[in-house]
């Protein structure tokens, strides 16, 4: 018979259990005995804590045009018909199964906030969008809806091996960010199958997949890429539905709610930006003589739901790696991960398009977003997949670390470069990964759990330790600043000043504008003015914005006085001879108050 058990929520589908040893933060534990109840105990303990979230999500999509066009086309049904690499595995498809099974059964015990029961299909289609990196950035310019603003997604991790760590061990911290709430946000658990699974982690809403987690074995966490999934074409038009390929005119698909060509849906914008906030939109002409259309090399397949799923049984890092290359890597993410046996990983395998360089139309739009625009008059210039062989990934027994620039700095000793520029910048980063590479080197021999929890939350502002004695100031309200710490603690006084000045360029009028925006708020603590309230109570806030290059991320909604994203799963594990990890997290989002005091709870695995 099978048995899902979520213990420390008691969720019991069987006999009644005992909940697990618990502090503070009550982490469920999902026992089963195969994949399909494990999904089933993802299903319904997202479900318990998180259902309106989730029905509004659902329900949101049964609406959308993006979703109804995939539904009428049969898209992703044609995709999950197929087997593997292109299908999903068995185990997908168990959890799958198992995930809404699970979602329908609370979401009937529990009516409210307009829940309904979901399809498998449902699921695989949104799971399939989301891995839709190129479709996605381009959606305002092909349907007529377009989706809500989207959040800046990003992440830092860092992976130790064995010759950088007090015991010989590996070492990771993983520090993603993520929208607080509501769609893309993460729910905490520990899964087991035993004998076959035993991992502490984070799932997103809606994807039973963990990219941040760790087992007895190996941690891994996932950050945010540079690699672009997708390219678009340059489409000669002859009238404005016809294009020329090899000199023949080709007419365009109307969908409907879109046109189609060779090269994939015409779009008139896409979401271009290097930071990935996604906010900006670079216009695409549709003009009586060009058009664009966007050739996204994930849409054939479901490489990424393949590879994360195989993560739940990796016991090393080149087990990873291995469930990477075999099903076709993720969509947009890079892995670092640290082992038991001390190697560490840095992998960034996976869907890219594989361009010529000759087909190449715009160099310098290339550059900046790791988007190439490619030659639509030639056949022969329509972006094939790029082999696994040809991706950036290291393994040692020193150390990796991303924090979403590009391959290029995963080590400060050893650059990965000269690979095809669709993976993004070698030359530029960001300071979060400026701050990494000039900190990592310095631990070098001493890293441990501690170590890794104090560097995450030291909340230094790389920016004002960078450029602060360097920006012009006359005001008498410069005196804020320099006796400021140069940290985004929550006594900082000066960092709300220094952030906001920043962000607006850094000039002196730039701080004058500031200064009066922000009147005697200048003069206040960090936590009088970033703080978040629960249950009526105000609890103050560290960290700052990526703009600043403070590790520890935190950006506002300053009209809701709350969190957007940032800091929300942070975990240290170190591997020592205990058969168990020493391992810490700090789940901000459902207890800040844990956050805010840097209180950090012992992990789940082996209590």
């Amino acid at each position: 018979m099978l048995k899902t058990v979520i213990a420390s929520l008691l969720l019991v589908t069987s006999a009644p259990v005992a909940p697990a040893v618990a502090g503070p933060e009550q982490v469920p534990h999902v026992v089963a005995s195969n994949y399909r109840g494990l999904g089933d105990g993802i299903g319904f303990g997202q479900a318990k804590a998180h259902l309106c979230d989730l029905a509004k999500m659902f329900n949101d999509l049964a609406s959308d045009p993006q979703f109804r066009d995939l539904e009428e086309r049969q898209v992703v049904e044609r995709i999950v018909a197929q087997p593997p690499p292109i299908g999903p595995t068995q185990q997908v498809r168990d959890l799958f199964s198992g995930y809404v099974r699970g979602y329908n059964r609370y979401a009937a015990a529990h009516p409210g906030c307009g829940a309904r029961p979901i399809s498998e299909a449902e699921l695989y289609r949104f799971n399939y969008v989301s891995s839709n990196e190129g479709i996605f950035r381009a959606y305002e310019g092909i349907w007529p809806s377009p989706p809500k603003e989207q959040k800046e997604r990003g992440s830092n991790s860092i992976a130790v091996g064995s010759r950088g760590t007090n015991g010989g061990k590996g070492v990771l911290l993983g520090n993603p960010h993520v929208p607080w709430y509501g769609m893309v946000s993460f729910w905490h658990a520990r899964l087991t199958i035993p004998g076959k699974v035993d991992v502490e982690g984070t799932t997103l809403l809606g994807i039973p997949m963990v990219y941040n987690g760790y087992n007895r074995g190996v941690a891994w966490s996932a950050t945010i890429s540079t690699a672009a999934s997708y390219s678009l074409t340059k489409l000669k038009l002859v009238d404005r539905y016809t294009y020329l390929v090899d000199g023949k005119p080709e007419k365009m698909i109307d969908r409907g709610t879109h046109w189609d060509t060779r090269f994939g849906p015409v779009t008139r914008a896409l979401r271009t930006n290097p930071h990935l906030t996604g906010y900006e939109l670079t216009p695409l002409p549709w003009t009586e003589t060009e058009a664009y259309a966007v050739t996204d090399n994930a849409a054939d397949r479901l490489a990424a739901v393949n590879s994360a799923a195989g993560f739940l049984e990796a016991r090393t890092t080149g087990d990873l790696k291995a469930s990477l290359v075999k099903h076709g890597g993720t969509v947009r993410t890079n892995i670092v991960a640290a082992d038991k046996r001390g190697k560490t990983l840095y992998a960034g395998i996976q869907v890219v398009p594989d361009v010529a360089d000759e087909c190449v139309v715009d160099r310098e739009f290339l550059r900046r977003n790791s988007v190439a625009i490619v030659d639509g008059t030639r056949s022969a210039c329509k972006p094939g997949l790029l082999g696994m062989d040809r991706m950036p990934w290291i393994e040692s027994d020193t150390y990796a670390t991303n924090s979403n620039s590009s391959h290029a700095f995963v080590r400060a000793d050893k650059p990965l470069t000269g690979l095809p520029p669709v993976f993004g910048n070698e030359t530029v980063m960001n300071m979060r990964t400026e701050f990494g590479l000039n900190e990592i080197p310095r631990h070098l021999g001493r890293y441990d759990a501690a170590t890794m929890q104090k560097l995450v939350l030291e909340n230094r502002n790389t920016a004002a330790e960078k450029y602060l004695d360097k920006m012009p100031c006359t005001r008498e309200e410069c005196d804020v600043l320099k006796k400021w710490d140069r940290r985004n603690e929550i006594g900082s006084v000066g960092a709300l000043l220094f952030d906001r000045w920043f962000a607006a360029g850094g000039t002196e009028a730039a701080f004058d504008e500031v200064v009066a925006e922000l009147g005697p708020k200048i003069y206040q603590p960090l936590g009088e003015n970033q703080y978040l309230v629960r249950d009526g109570r105000k609890i103050p806030l560290h960290g700052g914005p990526g703009s600043s290059g403070v590790y520890n991320l935190i950006n506002m909604d300053w009209q809701k006085q709350d969190v957007s994203d940032g800091s929300s799963f942070i975990f240290a594990v170190e591997y020592t001879d205990k058969a168990c990890p020493t391992a810490y997290t700090l789940m901000a989002p459902a207890r800040p108050d844990l956050y805010s005091a840097k209180k950090w709870q012992k992990g789940a695995l082996c209590r």
